[in-house]
């Protein structure tokens, strides 16, 4: 039992080794100092993009230094003598926040940044006078790994700092079986790949593994989640019975261009075999026509619109009320047809609704997008009563009439056909899913209050995504080919800046991941559902902001039959093999290659067999 002990504990190394680890997402004073969090919330509703009260406004370190109509209200260097820290005595006079005081610890995290914005400021204009010009692009390569490596090898320079150095075969192999196949590699695998003396092994892995059925599967189970969410219950037989699985498979199998894929999941009328399943994506939320538009928003924005629902967005100033309810208009005529396989009818008429917006003042809601661009729609007047005449659609005879004007169509040209934002936004999700965090991140915030980490390189990889017809199977090979993507991790206190994408970064794996490769590494096949439900259930998450132990998953992990249930020595296991062998050393070092696809150094070594022996 001591060897299934030690085996199961050291697969929950190479699973807890993917979380991340605490502080790596610093950045700027303005964030590390938590200053942003508290203006956020206390603050910025009167002082931001809605409301300049007094002149100020408080959501960009920017706007906070310019001050407002009676001047500066920040002395750089000295919290003592800005008006924005003496505001916040009990005893001010005025005071701020009105009618509300703040807590001590909250008015500390004011002061740390205050006194903080004098060291940045010199920072500043000393990295001002060494500036360099900006990025020549006439000089980034037209290979798109090539471009990646040039523009980040320009991130480090232009931050001053120095990558960490390539990781060796064993990472490689074990990072990209996680990321593209769904699991760690078969012991066979590991050893041809390890074997081999041949150049260029590491393109040829890549190019094997993206042409296999687990990449589809894999990309699809990430995807799933993304677009979908971990829905109550699952509805895991459901989505494979009703084609959605199948529709998101197929289209990174076939490496179906994005914005086609984006295109049938909106219009939700399947017209080719390869378009089933995609109306799921409407259809299973259930005529809530503001959820549909929520759950798009990032795909073809990518950017959350929620918070301009009932306002103009009150950080990113450039998302306005009328974007929410404009994509919320491009669904509101759409229906479930009850009794069919995921059908989603849509009316010729209806659907003209007004929104209110904080000035009380009633606007309708046409579909305005994000890009600038209005969908054009004849408008009845307001006392005029709209009739459903057979010429309002293609065919009135058909069991699923499609109106002429279909604004589901519209939309999904708009922002299929003539929308960056759509590239920008899966290039990001793309990053963050393989390197642990997006160019933008959050992911799921690409807006003005989230500025780009390396702004040319979201730049360049977009408009290469776009040209190349939407190719996801190149941008992937792209950005794992990659030195950014084939970086060891950083060891030491002065590891560079998550953002700067010069070491890897500890990321956490999916609950199918997870599953597979436990019992991938107690030497039993790939696949169990019910194993693979139980992680599901205490790891629902896919590209989470912040990443968080809880009760649940610590019990699985250390306390749960299903998982130390594998590592019993049964016949034809990896722990009945490793039992067999004769030296305690031996057998720890087997173990740490069959869990962590590596040796254990020194120190893993005399743990581990002190470990065994003590039992």
């Amino acid at each position: 039992m001591q060897l299934a002990t030690t085996f199961s504990l050291a697969l929950l190394l190479s699973l807890a080794a993917t979380l991340p680890s605490r502080g790596a997402d610093e950045a700027a004073g303005f964030i590390s100092s938590g200053a942003q969090a508290v203006l956020d919330q206390h603050c910025v509703k009167c002082h931001g993009p809605l409301e300049h009260k007094s002149g100020l406004a408080l959501d960009t370190v920017e706007a906070a230094l310019r001050g407002n109509e009676d001047g500066p209200v920040i002395v750089p260097g000295n919290p003592a003598k800005s008006k924005i820290i003496a505001a916040l005595s009990p005893d001010s006079d005025p005071h701020m926040p009105p009618k509300k005081q703040l807590s001590e610890e909250d008015i500390a995290k004011l002061r740390a940044w205050v006194a903080g914005l004098k060291e940045v400021a010199a920072a500043n204009q000393s990295a001002a006078a060494k500036a360099k010009p900006t990025i020549d692009s006439r000089k980034i390569p037209t290979e798109p790994t090539a471009a990646i490596d040039y523009l980040l090898a320009a991130g480090w320079k232009s931050r001053g700092v120095r990558p960490a150095a390539d990781c060796d075969d064993q990472t490689f192999l074990r990072r990209v079986y996680l990321d593209l196949a769904g699991r760690i590699p078969m012991r066979d695998e590991a050893e041809a790949f390890l074997r081999d003396s041949k150049s260029q092994k590491r393109t040829r892995l890549v190019d094997k593994l993206l042409a296999s059925d687990e990449y589809a599967r894999t990309f699809r189970e990430v995807w799933d989640v993304l677009l979908m969410g971990r829905a109550a219950g699952r509805r895991e037989q459901q989505r494979r019975d009703n084609g959605w699985y199948a529709f998101l498979e197929n289209a990174f199998r076939t490496n179906r261009p994005w914005n086609e894929v984006v295109r049938d999941m909106i219009v939700a009328r399947p017209e080719a075999s390869e378009s089933k399943g995609a109306a799921v994506f409407v259809f299973e939320r259930r005529n809530q026509h503001q959820l549909i538009a929520e759950a798009i928003a990032p795909i073809i924005y990518g950017t959350k619109v929620d918070c301009a629902q009932c306002h103009d967005h009150p950080l990113a100033r450039e998302i306005k009320q009328g974007h929410y309810w404009g994509l919320v208009a491009a669904f509101n005529r759409s229906k479930n047809i009850e009794g069919g396989a995921n059908v989603v009818g849509e009316s010729a008429i209806g659907g003209f609704v007004n929104f209110t917006n904080l000035k009380k003042e009633s606007q309708p809601a046409v579909i305005n997008l994000l890009t600038g661009r209005i969908i054009d729609e004849a408008r009845p007047a307001a006392d005029a009563k709209e009739e459903d005449k057979p010429d309002g659609y293609l065919d009135a005879k058909a069991k699923v009439k499609v109106p002429k004007f279909s604004r589901r169509a519209e939309l999904a040209r708009a922002v299929t056909e003539d929308n960056p934002l759509l590239a920008r936004a899966f290039v990001n999700y793309t990053w963050a899913i393989l390197l642990g965090r997006g160019i933008v991140h959050p992911v799921d915030e690409m807006n003005s209050k989230h500025p780009a980490s390396h702004p040319e390189l979201l730049d360049w990889l977009a408009k290469d995504f776009a040209a190349h017809n939407y190719d996801t199977r190149r941008l992937v090979r792209a950005i794992v080919l990659s030195r950014g993507y084939q970086l060891a991790a950083s060891a030491g206190p002065k590891a560079p800046g998550a953002d700067a994408f010069a070491a890897a970064l500890e990321k956490p794996l999916t609950a199918e991941t997870m599953a597979r490769s436990a019992r991938i590494a107690s030497g039993r096949p790939a696949d169990d559902a019910a194993l693979r439900n139980s992680f599901v259930e205490a790891f629902p998450d896919v590209l989470p902001r912040v990443t968080r132990a809880t009760i649940q998953q610590s019990m699985l992990l250390a306390n749960s039959e299903a998982l130390a249930g594998l590592f019993k020595p049964e016949p034809g296991t990896a722990t009945e093999r490793i039992a067999r062998v004769p030296k305690i050393e031996d057998r720890a070092r087997e173990i740490f290659r069959a869990a962590l696809i590596r040796q254990p150094d020194k120190t893993e070594t005399a743990e581990a067999v002190k470990f065994l022996k003590s039992r």
